[in-house]
């Protein structure tokens, strides 16, 4: 704290110090705080309400001069300290007390009341103590963690934080110490007070005057007490707030007790506050009346509250919309695949017959659009297939520059900058590809008179703070892609619902608002995070950060998202195929398109028919299963009883959810097929696990 020139207290107009004392401790009583004063001979000199209340001492206890033993004794009696000899625990508390030493620690009371207590020496001896009930704030941590879980990193952050606070407020006390030999004067003393209370004090007379502000509130408005005593309430304020808050007031000195929350912006940025507002009232007066007097203002800082809730309830919100997507894409891709199936067989006998012919085209093109607007529903949901690589962050840049080039238009100037000792990465080089040019086509939509679009890669490491201000970060060292624009820029309310599906800023039939939950979708299945910084007029910055590939070996890094293609010609077999699917017409075009292939078919709608049939002596040299069916066993369960009971049987899963992990199954037990497929991708499938050895597991081609 820093050293005033002079005492703000001794400018309130000629007021005698016995009065300016008497006001200034009745201002105790309305601290939500206790507060207790003990003279260099422990004994008690100042307390105020709270005191008595939060504590459970009887009021005729309480006087002037009761020894500091008194007290510890009354506490030790009615088990405060829990189990031990009274006399024991009083004389070591008196011997504590006697050291005059700063002190800062939290006590739980029989009754569960959790309180923090704070004590400081004063010059010349004795000390004071602030006990603030922390009850209500650690029942709600407790609950938090409990059904949260997932914030548990971002506890463990503000809880070094909150470490490093006590650290910092250990430091400044110490350096308080130096300036300690002035605050002899009851004044003093209570300037001390009301700048260890970690609210903002203020006081107004019955004319609205600022006659006094502690050290939270000059730090906040960044400016001296100077500029508050004697200036009427809201002048430092926007006029919008002033105007809101000055009712408050007159409510206060009306009488009436008030509180209101609101943001307001100060020198730190935008805060969240709390303030109460109440009426400081005269005792009574000749004629036996009260009147007020003036108003108490003490505001609380909510702004890391109230970011922590907005972030916990954006997440919340996107989970529950990722399932509902992900359960209508699982649907549609079954309703896809019997549509497509169907369509491709109709359509390859009406070759001879032009217009039916295209009719049928034109039917299986809308089902192929309907089959990828469910990829990006399942991207969102992060139930899409990846299929990860390791990556060169700067050869994909390289890659993706060059399909920019002829994609963006002479008007925007692309940039783009990869530090040279860039990380490598292991993700989908399709997605990543995909996600990037999908924030840059945004950013050109957004500068439509051109600009300049710049994309870099760049090494980022976030410690246990940083990573603790995003929910479901883990420290590390991540590779950030920053795509960032000088274009439009993004308001407030579009950039809360950015990452929400099918929403868009763009006109109608422009575009269906997938993109950036695609985006957001792959990112977060990746294991990362993305952010969006934007300003109307000011252009929009996006960072994608996906977490550095340690390197286990010598694997190969991918350099190009081309993949081979596969000769058709051994599509066909005559094996035996055990097909399990609960729905009857993917049931049926399955299997007529393996028969038609040369293979042997037995069917089941459901595992338990399923393991009958492998309980026979039916040969079976391939199982084809869904993940998801009813009948009494999920798809996963049957997966693994099949497995046990046919160990060297080859499994081939097919999914409208995509989800390649499978609880108790190694990466080396089966392959996937993602829904919606036709005949040559079934075919395909089919023939690779066959063909394969028991070695390594993969997705199925496309």
């Amino acid at each position: 704290m820093c050293e005033l020139p002079e005492n703000p207290l001794l400018k309130l107009g000629g007021v005698a110090d016995t009065e300016l004392g008497r006001v200034t401790l009745a201002s105790l009583d309305h601290l939500q705080e206790a507060i207790s004063i003990f003279d260099q001979d422990l004994r008690l000199m100042v307390w105020n309400r709270q005191f008595v209340e939060l504590l459970g001492f009887p009021p005729d206890l309480m006087r002037v001069g009761l020894p500091f033993a008194d007290i510890i004794g009354y506490n030790a009696c009615r088990g405060e300290y829990g189990p031990g000899d009274p006399e024991v625990l009083v004389a070591e508390r008196v011997r504590l007390a006697r050291q005059f030493q700063s002190h800062s620690f939290e006590r739980v009371r029989p009754d569960g009341t959790v309180l923090e207590v704070r004590g400081q020496p004063l010059a010349g001896g004795g000390f004071i103590t602030v006990y603030q009930d922390i009850t209500a704030r650690k029942r709600a941590e407790a609950e938090l963690l409990e059904n949260h879980q997932q914030l548990e990193t971002r506890i463990q952050a503000r809880t070094a934080e909150l470490r490093a606070l006590n650290q910092q407020l250990a430091r400044e006390i110490e350096e308080r110490k130096t300036i300690a030999a002035a605050l002899r004067e009851s004044d003093n003393r209570i300037r001390l007070i009301t700048d260890t209370v970690p609210v903002l004090i203020a006081y107004l007379d019955n004319q609205q005057q600022y006659t006094f502000v502690n050290q939270k509130h000059i730090e906040w408005f960044g400016a001296p007490a100077d500029a508050f005593l004697g200036q009427a309430f809201g002048d430092l304020l926007e006029p919008a707030l002033a105007r809101r808050l000055r009712n408050h007031v007159g409510m206060a000195l009306d009488g009436r007790n008030t509180h209101v929350e609101y943001e307001m912006t100060t020198p730190a940025g935008r805060m969240y506050v709390r303030s109460y507002f109440i009426p400081h009232i005269s005792p009574k007066t000749e004629s036996g009346g009260k009147q007020v007097i003036g108003c108490f203002i003490l505001g609380e800082d909510l702004t890391e509250y109230w970011q922590t809730q907005m972030a916990l309830n954006q997440a919340q919100k996107l989970k529950a919309v990722g399932q509902l997507t992900g359960g209508i894409a699982h649907d549609f891709n079954n309703l896809l695949t019997i549509i497509l199936g169907n369509l491709a067989a109709v359509e390859e006998g009406l070759r001879s017959r032009p217009e039916q012919y295209k009719a049928v085209s034109t039917a299986m093109n809308a089902a192929r659009r309907g089959a990828d607007l469910t990829r990006r529903l399942l991207a969102f949901s992060r139930r899409q297939t990846l299929q990860p690589c390791l990556l060169s962050p700067p050869l994909q840049l390289q890659e993706i520059a060059e399909l920019l080039k002829r994609t963006l238009g002479t008007s925007i100037d692309l940039k783009t900058v990869a530090d040279p000792n860039v990380w490598n990465i292991q993700a989908d080089p399709g997605q990543l590809t995909n996600a990037i040019l999908n924030l840059a086509i945004n950013a050109r939509d957004a500068m439509p008179d051109g600009g300049e679009l710049r994309i870099e890669a760049k090494n980022v490491t976030l410690d246990m703070d940083n990573a603790g201000r995003f929910p479901d970060m883990v420290p590390g060292d991540y590779v950030c892609f920053i795509v960032a624009d000088d274009g439009l820029g993004m308001e407030s309310a579009v950039l809360e619902r950015a990452f929400e599906p099918f929403f868009t800023t763009k006109g109608f039939g422009a575009g269906n608002g997938l993109g950036l939950s695609m985006v957001y979708g792959f990112v977060r299945q990746s294991g990362g995070h993305i952010r969006i910084h934007s300003q109307p007029s000011k252009g929009t910055t996006i960072e994608l950060c996906l977490p550095r590939y340690i390197s286990k070996g010598k694997e190969r890094i991918v350099g190009s998202t081309v993949g081979s293609s596969i000769d058709e010609s051994w599509m066909r077999g005559s094996e035996s195929i055990l097909l399990v699917e609960d729905d009857p017409d993917i049931r049926d075009f399955v299997g007529r398109t393996l028969l038609g292939l040369g293979y042997t078919v037995r069917e089941a709608s459901n595992g338990k028919a399923a393991l009958d049939l492998l309980d026979s002596d039916a040969p079976v040299e391939l199982l084809l299963s869904d993940l998801a069916m009813p009948g009494g066993i999920s798809g996963r369960d049957f997966l693994i009883e099949a497995r046990r009971r046919r160990p060297s049987l080859k499994i081939l899963c097919m999914s409208g959810n995509a989800d390649r992990t499978i609880p108790n199954l190694t990466a080396l037990d089966y392959s996937l097929l993602e829904k919606p497929f036709l005949k040559p991708d079934l075919a395909r499938a089919v023939r690779q696990v066959l063909d394969r050895s028991n070695g390594v597991a993969e997705a199925a081609p496309d």
